[in-house]
């Protein structure tokens, strides 16, 4: 019978980059930025698609699971801006409001323009209603109708004013 001989550990081999993309993926945000440069637009539409059916079909938690799980893939994608503001949704009805509220402040601050933007504004001000943070939510909601005068979105904000209006004189 033979003895197994030690295994040594050796340092690792560094290798310079590939001049062209590699089929396998790095890790963390190595990982999504070859993702997102290698997939095609596709698949990119596959996986926002099965996170936002999950939203419709009320499975608030998986919804979420598969908006991160999109933002890491595509963190810079066409419907990115939208991940985020429906990541947030899927917060705000499970009533996770914190988490919901850095959903909505991570749209605004990293895709200002995006045609969700006047809704994260909103949401953001409810989610500090939610959360009894008053003087914030009153600064947010007059922002909102600000921005976005003879809008919907103006239209909800004065409604939650005049709730937290009220809720304050409790």
């Amino acid at each position: 019978m033979t003895t197994p001989t030690p295994v040594r550990m050796e340092e690792p081999d560094v290798r310079p980059p590939l001049e062209t993309p590699s089929s396998t993926q790095g890790i963390g945000a190595d990982a999504a930025a070859a993702s997102q440069t290698l997939a095609n637009p596709a698949e990119e539409r596959r996986l926002y698609d099965a996170a936002f059916e999950a939203l419709k079909e009320g499975r608030y938690a998986e919804a979420a699971r598969r908006f991160q799980g999109f933002l890491k893939t595509y963190p810079d994608g066409e419907f990115a801006p939208n991940a985020h503001y429906w990541l947030g949704e899927s917060y705000y009805v499970t009533q996770n409001y914190q988490i919901a509220l850095d959903a909505f402040r991570t749209l605004l601050e990293r895709f200002p323009s995006s045609s969700k933007a006047p809704d994260a504004l909103l949401k953001i001000g409810y989610c500090q209603y939610e959360l009894r943070q008053w003087a914030e939510a009153e600064a947010t909601l007059n922002q909102v109708i600000e921005r976005y005068p003879d809008s919907t979105v103006a239209r909800l904000a004065q409604g939650r004013l005049r709730a937290l209006r009220l809720e304050r004189r409790q």
